[in-house]
């Protein structure tokens, strides 16, 4: 039953579907960011390995993998500006809601206070 299940998945309309490349994405907030106060970030792990790499992807590949079987991904608000001890608990609670979807997210992303402006 498994093998089924993984024939559905690796071919798509009769093609072998082709698995994406991914590469780590390092987000560079700009000053519109800081303004607003937060960036979205962008994370995917592949679907059938818990204990597989996180990539953090940029948003214009979040969105080309996101219609793949293969991996899941979230999305997350993640604070820039304010009190750390505020931007601490906001970034905290980001990490709570994703870690639903990708369990090992806060080992990904150990420094809440990541591109903190005063």
């Amino acid at each position: 039953m498994g093998i089924g299940r993984y024939e559905q998945i690796k071919r798509k309309q009769g093609n072998l579907i082709k698995i994406p490349k991914i590469t780590t994405f390092i987000p560079k907030p700009n000053d519109k960011d800081y303004f607003r106060g937060y960036i979205v970030r962008y994370f995917v792990q592949k679907g059938n390995d818990v204990n597989s790499v996180i990539y953090e992807v940029g948003k214009a590949r979040y969105s080309n993998i996101q219609s793949s079987d293969l991996y899941i991904n979230i999305s997350l608000d993640w604070r820039l500006v304010g009190d750390p001890i505020d931007i601490k608990k906001s970034n905290t609670e980001s990490l709570r809601i994703a870690s639903k979807t990708i369990p090992k997210i806060s080992l990904y992303l150990p420094n809440l206070l990541q591109f903190h402006k005063k």
